[in-house]
């Protein structure tokens, strides 16, 4: 079984092998919390690089992905009641990786929590007016989230990262694909428009931005459920994190069968990065239960 990493945005600082370091050490880290059986001889771990492909266009984005708005923003207050998010009859659980013990918690952090706590609802209710106005969404892609931009409007980028992720797939393989925040719009992509035939065992997105529209208008058409995915489609999100904050679930993400759609908590200084998705334990159970035999 060939479980497929496909990394997120903001990773040119890395090479291609720091990053699958990286990934390894919180993948690790998260099965020494679990304890959830993993066999390493049965499993291959792959990790696609194309971060440097920004680099070697001599192109940045303009902001860190964590920060992604000016300060200026942060007073701001736009109103929920402009995305009413589907309810749904499924249980969500919520888990905190290294929650703050409430009662031994020091004023100084609770405060920092909260701080954060007001920084990714600000956040995420921008981005939920943001959606409203596709124009102004694209404006503010292409001027802060280049490699965002690049991916969804340029063909030849486009292609040269598939390329970089098809060097890690091998005809009539098995596959769980695992892709964080604009990984999973790449995976998505990919498991669309890829023309050999795959086992695609299991899909899990992890922080994506495809519930967005801007995101839906360029992704491949008609938008489906993958034909080469034999397996269920796990797409976990976290309340707190501005850029995944809804479930996967209204149209055009109404397939039959549904995508299993499930809210987690993740860490509340950083909630989008991969470190509090990949460590979850609900996240590694649906990775490690397709790599035991007879799932």
């Amino acid at each position: 079984m060939n479980i497929l990493f496909i990394h997120g945005m903001n990773q040119q600082h890395y090479t291609a092998q720091s990053l699958r370091q990286r990934w390894l050490n919180i993948f690790k880290q998260g099965l020494s919390l679990t304890h959830l059986p993993y066999n390493a001889e049965t499993t291959h771990l792959s990790f696609p690089f194309y971060g440097d492909l920004l680099t070697q266009s001599h192109l940045s984005n303009a902001l860190d992905l964590e920060a992604f708005l000016p300060k200026a923003f942060m007073h701001l207050h736009f109103p929920l009641h402009l995305y009413k998010t589907p309810q749904s009859g499924q249980e969500h659980k919520a888990y905190s990786i290294a929650p703050l013990p409430t009662q031994e918690a020091s004023l100084r952090s609770r405060l920092y929590e909260e701080a954060f706590l007001i920084k990714d609802k600000t956040l995420r209710e921008f981005m939920i007016l943001l959606d409203h106005f596709p124009k102004l969404n694209e404006s503010l892609i292409h001027e802060f989230l280049v490699e965002m931009y690049c991916y969804l409007s340029n063909t030849k980028f486009m292609q040269d990262v598939h390329l970089r992720i098809l060097k890690k797939i091998k005809k009539d393989e098995e596959l769980i694909v695992i892709g964080h925040s604009l990984g999973s719009v790449i995976a998505y992509n990919l498991l669309q428009q890829i023309q050999y035939p795959v086992k695609i065992k299991r899909f899990i997105t992890l922080a994506s931005p495809l519930a967005f529209r801007i995101i839906q208008e360029k992704i491949t058409h008609p938008i489906s459920r993958p034909k080469n995915l034999q397996g269920d489609w796990f797409n976990f999100y976290s309340k707190d994190d501005f850029l995944s904050a809804f479930p996967l679930r209204a149209t055009p993400f109404n397939f039959t069968p549904p995508i299993i759609n499930q809210e987690i908590s993740t860490t509340v200084d950083h909630p989008h990065e991969i470190a509090g998705y990949l460590r979850h334990p609900d996240v590694l159970k649906r990775i490690l239960e397709m790599t035991i035999p007879n799932q």
